[in-house]
């Protein structure tokens, strides 16, 4: 090609009319204010649409995450990932929105509390100071995964929280020991049932697995333990699902966007088909025990690792029926794993909250404590409950 021919071609003919057009718009001060003018408003306008479709997109993960979660392979994914990143954007968007849309400013402000406070189930009430239990009135209880603990003592916490009650998972047949252990001699209860643990101050009165189905050949996922609080028998169950850490690292390679991809009559239809086979079962599992605990005629707490985070479908089926400890009286995030790690939005510590306490109507959470540092894969989480 010449270069007569290269400058007489359209793309070459279109670029030089724009800067004829650029040269014209700056030739005198009218048409360069005019300009300013023109850019300013696209600015505005561009920064506008961007935190308000921002803040629809969070509003619509806080629904997303809470009312169909885990029955979408995407988003149980999501779950697990560390979502204050969602929250990002709104840092970046607020400077610009405060100096050349001022409008938009509050619904970026007020979206991103509601993710908060809905989506990640963060709680800004002070850190709650732990009082002992009044006898017969109510009932502190500690819950810990002591799986992967990392020689680290329980300790300094259940001093600081003075439990009642101790529910240990992943603690199978080691209740003999807790009792001739040093600094648990408060304990004088204790039984183990399958890999649970429970250490009391008050007379236990039974211990059995929880099976959701009958004939069930697998470990239990639960255990229901009763106790003699002072005149009232208590049904205690002490809950450990199974971790689907395997499922989590299968999906980083890609498979979690069959969730996304996976439309019917699509060749990845039966994919998302297949992996969502996995989140429907326990989602299934989650609903039984979920009914069978909320059958019990007894007053209830429910404590353990659930292995389903804070926000997300299957915490929302337990919130249904209970009440959640940190919900009503925690403070902060509540997160509890994995442990220590290097996530700067977590400052290092856990990100997502998967141990939980929850309690039937018999029962109000008077105060909520999650461990504040330990680096064990799991945090402790201690409540007080007040029997009505």
């Amino acid at each position: 090609m010449t270069p007569t021919e290269n400058r007489d071609s359209p793309s070459s003919r279109g670029i030089d009319r724009l800067l004829k057009r650029l040269g014209e718009s700056l030739s005198d001060d009218a048409s360069r204010r005019k300009l300013k003018q023109g850019i300013s408003r696209w600015v505005r306008r561009g920064i506008g649409v961007s935190v308000f479709g921002y803040a629809v997109v969070l509003l619509l993960l806080i629904v997303s995450f809470r009312w169909i979660g885990e029955k979408n392979l995407t988003l149980a994914f999501l779950l697990y990932f560390p979502r204050t990143a969602f929250l990002i954007p709104s840092a970046l968007l607020f400077l610009p929105a405060l100096l050349w849309h001022r409008r938009s400013a509050p619904a970026l402000v007020i979206a991103s509390v509601f993710y908060l406070f809905l989506g990640l189930d963060f709680r800004a009430s002070g850190t709650p100071l732990p009082s002992p239990s009044a006898p017969g009135k109510s009932l502190t209880v500690l819950t810990y995964n002591r799986g992967e603990h990392m020689n680290q003592s329980l300790q300094p916490f259940k001093e600081h929280t003075k439990p009642d009650l101790i529910l240990l998972q992943e603690a199978g047949g080691r209740a003999a020991g807790y009792l001739k252990a040093e600094g648990y001699e408060e304990f004088p209860h204790a039984v183990d049932c399958a890999e649970f643990t429970l250490l009391s101050r008050y007379p236990i009165l039974g211990a059995e697995p929880v099976l959701l189905r009958p004939g069930e050949a697998s470990p239990p996922i639960a255990a229901r333990f009763t106790i003699a609080f002072e005149d009232t028998e208590v049904a205690v169950y002490s809950v450990h699902t199974v971790s689907p850490r395997d499922t989590l690292k299968y999906y980083r390679r890609g498979a979690f966007l069959y969730g996304i991809i996976g439309v019917p009559g699509t060749p990845f239809a039966q994919k998302r088909r297949a992996n969502q086979a996995y989140w429907d079962a326990r989602i299934e599992e989650a609903r039984l025990l979920r009914d069978s605990v909320g059958a019990d005629p007894l007053p209830v707490i429910i404590a353990g690792d659930f292995n389903a985070p804070a926000g997300g479908y299957i915490h929302q089926l337990f919130r249904s029926r209970f009440h959640d400890a940190h919900s009503a009286a925690g403070h902060g995030f509540g997160n509890t794993f994995p442990g220590t790690t290097r996530n700067p939005l977590s400052r290092g510590g856990p990100w997502m909250r998967i141990d939980y306490l929850f309690c039937n109507d018999a029962w109000e959470p008077v105060w909520c404590i999650t461990e504040p540092d330990r680096p064990s894969q799991h945090r402790a989480v201690a409540a007080q409950f007040v029997i009505k």
